[in-house]
């Protein structure tokens, strides 16, 4: 693959030939592998009882506010109108602090930009929505906006743990950036050790195109997403 070009894109055009290029394998993994445990509890914060309960928003007590705003954030990242394409991150940076992905240390930052070296270039990376605390970015998320064309989803200007967020169904990444890949990407040439990015796809009860509408769909999710907690600055 040393015979592939390179040339210096921006992280967010980045498609499977530059996973080629740079000696980059995705690694599928079954759920335990990749969580590296076979306890998967429901989330515990309160704020996501009403959540974890109710399918729907029309079916929510007026006096539970914090459930109606988490439907009313899911219906629209499921459906975003014409002005509303930052929905999804929306949703999922709400949905994160309900999960407890910030703390007094850490928070969840929406539209954070990356800058890079690759090929002799400086370029931006965009992130959707990330996790930072004062020295460092602990998890990158990234909606996969090209949803009629499958074959480059994976986060591409990652190195920590990572999401992508297709329609509000989660696509779970662990990757580990060597100094050889680096040095690769800022020279614009052919790493001899090979990058495994490891993934998990949730297998849902119901068809992962309906997201996180279903509530079968939605606790399974919620499960995952409560246990990759635990690889934050990891």
């Amino acid at each position: 693959m040393a015979q592939l070009f390179r040339n210096p894109r921006s992280g967010n055009d980045w498609t499977a030939n530059e996973l080629s290029a740079y000696n980059i394998t995705v690694v599928p993994q079954s759920k335990e592998v990749f969580f590296g445990t076979i306890d998967f509890p429901d989330p515990t914060d309160p704020s996501l009882a009403g959540f974890m309960a109710t399918e729907s928003r029309q079916h929510v007590a007026d006096t539970d506010k914090r459930t109606k705003q988490l439907l009313h954030y899911l219906d629209l990242a499921m459906e975003p109108k014409i002005g509303q394409e930052a929905a999804v991150d929306n949703f999922a940076a709400e949905l994160l602090k309900c999960l407890g992905y910030d703390d007094e240390n850490r928070i969840v930052f929406i539209r954070h930009a990356i800058p890079f070296l690759i090929c002799g270039e400086n370029l931006v990376a965009q992130t959707d929505v990330c996790v930072m605390d004062d020295n460092e970015i602990l998890l990158l998320l990234q909606e996969d906006k090209r949803l009629s064309n499958m074959i480059d989803p994976e986060p591409q200007n990652a190195n920590l743990t990572c999401l992508t967020m297709v329609g509000t169904t989660p696509i779970f990444y662990k990757i580990t950036v060597t100094a050889s890949l680096s040095k690769a990407v800022q020279t614009g040439t052919y790493p001899e050790t090979e990058t495994h990015v490891l993934r998990y796809v949730p297998a849902l009860p119901r068809r992962n195109s309906e997201g996180m509408r279903p509530l079968p769909n939605r606790l399974e999710i919620l499960r995952c997403l409560e246990a990759f907690k635990r690889f934050l600055g990891n």
